[in-house]
């Protein structure tokens, strides 16, 4: 019963943790703002059935159905919590945000299409959603950018895309180009 227990908590600290990283699910198309069955209620759920459930197999002597049962109230107030934590708090702060849609495209790579020039804007063309797109560009430090260069948007201000050459971010966060 301890291996079932400590594997339930640390499989909730790992949902817990992937959902941080994730985030939480927005779902606008259907009229709901957020699915309440997510990744942080099933973390939750998990890490504390993990939680009681352990102490209880080690410490107590108690039947396994007991302590399976204990350990799934303690689950199910686990689940009922985090979901009022995020229906009364994530949700309406969430809402309340305002995006910024200058950066919605900020790490979005591109090519450019026509040459960019110190004062110059160029063209790049990138892929969004299923659909081609074409925009005027220019660099973030001035400097030319030749047709066929990879980029990355960093943002998006009066139909002009400000980017900077993909080598060069690659080469501040060490990849290989």
């Amino acid at each position: 019963m301890r291996i079932l227990f400590l594997a339930c908590f640390a499989l909730g600290l790992a949902v817990g943790v992937i959902s941080m990283i994730v985030g939480i699910d927005r779902d606008r198309r259907h009229g709901r703002w957020i699915k309440y069955l997510n990744l942080p209620t099933a973390g939750a759920v998990a890490a504390v059935f993990g939680v009681v459930g352990y102490p209880l197999a080690k410490y107590s002597h108690l039947g396994s159905w007991t302590m399976i049962g204990i350990a799934a109230a303690a689950a199910a107030a686990a689940a009922v919590g985090t979901v009022a934590l995020i229906a009364g708090w994530a949700v309406p702060a969430a809402e309340r945000e305002v995006e910024d849609e200058r950066y919605r495209l900020q790490g979005h790579p591109g090519r450019v299409s026509r040459a960019i020039q110190p004062g110059q804007p160029g063209e790049i063309t990138y892929d969004f959603e299923g659909q081609h797109h074409t925009v005027r560009a220019s660099g973030l430090d001035d400097s030319p950018i030749a047709v066929g260069a990879e980029v990355v948007i960093d943002r998006v201000e009066n139909g002009v895309a400000y980017v900077e050459l993909w080598s060069t971010i690659a080469q501040q966060l060490k990849l290989p180009t």
